[in-house]
């Protein structure tokens, strides 16, 4: 029989409460907004149990090997630990506005204590103006009371996150989809600053969809990303091949990326 849920942490930031929760194998993160920001299973931490946090790294079905990565938004920290257990010699940034959460993510989700890995203590509006580094992907993962904040979308936020893009980097932003109209609004922008290059995955049986846009037209073909599907999800085991299936579903064909 399962354990009830254990309140673990219980902290009152100056804008919001962080709860950690902890109930058998499963240990995560919230708010307080009845969203999980967090998840992992403490015999296997290396493994992302949530199925957003793999999608949020589909793209590099169109694109090589990542080398260095940032992630806008920590929570608890699981996409760098699984990418630090995966790849262990990427290199990675997580930028993360509250001391308090960072501070979660080390102290109960294991953020990674390697020299390739660094938690920064920032606004990320602050960091991508003054940040030096190219990454050859951005996971932007950022919601305010379950609502995608309006700078995210301001043309030069996105353009500045475009110019620390390497030749065949991508974005990747998790958007939070109460309505149509609001979606296509999201999208909309993103594809003036990216000349259409993007590419949507919805999330069957959740209200996100993550929206993935390229620096440059992503360099292989249909017929060479089947090739490489089998390989990849053995390299990162990830169902990628299921990831492309849904992408194939929601992007016509010539819309920007499919």
């Amino acid at each position: 029989m399962n354990s009830e849920p254990q309140l673990i942490v219980n902290q009152q930031s100056d804008d919001e409460t962080i709860r950690v929760w902890q109930q058998g194998d499963r240990r995560w993160l919230d708010f307080d907004d009845g969203l999980i920001q967090s998840e992992m299973s403490l015999s296997k931490p290396e493994v992302l149990p949530l199925v957003l946090n793999r999608a949020m790294l589909a793209g590099t079905i169109f694109v090589g090997l990542p080398q260095r990565i940032l992630l806008a938004g920590t929570g608890g920290g699981v996409t760098a630990r699984y990418l630090s257990h995966q790849f262990p010699n990427m290199v990675g940034d997580a930028v993360e506005i509250s001391e308090q959460v960072a501070s979660v993510a080390k102290e109960y989700f294991d953020f990674p204590d390697t020299d390739n890995w660094t938690l920064v203590t920032d606004d990320i509006v602050k960091y991508v103006k003054d940040c030096p580094h190219r990454y050859d992907i951005i996971v932007v993962d950022m919601a305010i009371n379950q609502k995608i904040p309006a700078w995210l979308m301001e043309p030069d936020f996105l353009q500045r996150c475009r110019s620390l893009l390497t030749e065949n980097g991508y974005i990747s932003f998790n958007i939070l989809v109460d309505e149509a109209k609001g979606f296509v609004g999201y999208l909309r922008e993103i594809r003036l600053v990216f000349d259409r290059q993007t590419v949507c995955l919805s999330m069957p049986n959740y209200q996100n969809t993550v929206i993935m846009a390229f620096n440059n037209k992503p360099q292989y073909s249909e017929k060479e990303i089947n090739l490489r599907l089998p390989k990849l999800e053995a390299e990162w085991g990830l169902e990628f091949n299921e990831f492309y299936q849904q992408m194939l579903n929601d992007n016509p064909k010539s819309s920007g990326v499919i």
